[in-house]
């Protein structure tokens, strides 16, 4: 047989190969119409674990020494029913991601659905400070974190807000955390007075409204994101793995004593939303486990360097596909199937 005949041969081959490739990742999409926990994340709420609304909000005042997000919401989703647990921290491959909460009060200071540099929140004669063009202050969806001993498995929606009570900056047991390199979590409950913009994983949307009109009770918001993001990625991942996904949601809507504009939340405990009246937070998430062989030249990732990867390899000879080019000089060729071949 000649060379390019057998070339021809082995190519035929590659369909079927492509097929092991797929059915070699496990698949998963899963819906959740509730959480399995939600609390209101706030120093002073009296009824943690059956609140029926959760007010997100900022303080920036110096009266108090409150964080700057001081009213967040903890939502929990036990996701082990319906995506298997204990794959592998780094085996979990998120395409997309969406939450939806619904508003229990009317938003009347203005639907923001961009990111605010810090800075629009300093006082007006600070000099760092930046007018904010837009009406408004945006909801934000963040990971969660834990200190003081506290962590994703041990949390419950009744669990103690802080060690030491309702005041005090940093000392809450659960944070909105901003997905950081390292797998490290990074407290943004005080990034005005640490200086910076937080980075959330997603914003809410209220599909069919425009930027600054009030929203009414019962708007439904949209936090959408797929797995694109390593840092973000890497904590799903690990959440996965471990059965569990906790979310914080945090707006620096200003508060004020006694009132303000807040952005309130239904809750699971709520009435209405126990009735199938409104809704607490959903939870729709897709992508696949990996098998977790990832050797250099296992292409099929079936654990075994064999015809399978060959086939596959030779389906992207004269390409710079990155899995391939093995000697990454951005063509896949002879030199790879040489390295290719010391592997079998």
């Amino acid at each position: 047989m000649t060379s390019k005949k057998h070339l021809a041969h082995l190519l035929l081959a590659i369909p079927v190969l492509h097929m092991a490739v797929l059915a070699s990742a496990q698949s998963f999409e899963a819906a959740f119409d509730g959480p399995s926990a939600d609390r209101w994340n706030y120093g002073f709420n009296a009824t943690p674990g059956v609140r029926p609304v959760a007010s997100v909000f900022g303080y920036t005042g110096d009266l108090y020494e409150f964080d700057d997000r001081d009213g967040q919401l903890v939502i929990a989703f036990d996701t082990s029913d319906l995506i298997t647990p204990g794959a592998g921290e780094d085996r979990y491959l998120v395409e997309m991601v969406t939450i939806e909460l619904m508003l229990a009060d009317p938003l009347a200071g203005g639907y923001d659905p961009t990111i605010d540099d810090w800075r629009t929140h300093l006082a007006a004669d600070d000099p760092l400070h930046l007018p904010d063009i837009d009406p408004g202050r945006p909801i934000e969806l963040y990971a969660t974190g834990f200190r003081n001993r506290m962590t994703d498995a041990l949390w419950t929606e009744s669990s103690d807000f802080s060690p030491v009570g309702p005041f005090g900056e940093g000392v809450r047991n659960a944070f909105a955390a901003q997905c950081m390199p390292n797998g490290e979590l990074l407290d943004v409950s005080n990034c005005i007075t640490d200086g910076f913009t937080a980075s959330p994983i997603a914003l809410g949307v209220a599909e069919g409204w425009a930027p600054g009109e009030k929203l009414p009770e019962g708007t439904s918001l949209r936090f959408t994101f797929d797995g694109s993001d390593p840092d973000a990625a890497a904590w799903l991942s690990r959440s996965l793995n471990a059965g569990r996904l906790l979310f914080s949601v945090s707006s620096l809507v200003e508060a004020e004593q006694e009132g303000g504009d807040f952005i309130d939340l239904y809750m699971r405990e709520n009435p209405l939303v126990q009735v199938g009246v409104r809704r607490a937070a959903t939870l729709q998430i897709s992508g696949e486990i990996s098998t977790g062989c990832d050797a250099e030249g296992d292409f099929d990732h079936d654990c075994v360097i064999g015809g399978g990867d060959l086939g596959i390899f030779l389906a992207f000879w004269g390409t710079n596909n990155p899995e391939t080019d093995l000697n990454h000089d951005g063509v896949t060729n002879g030199v790879d199937l040489g390295i290719l071949l010391s592997l079998f």
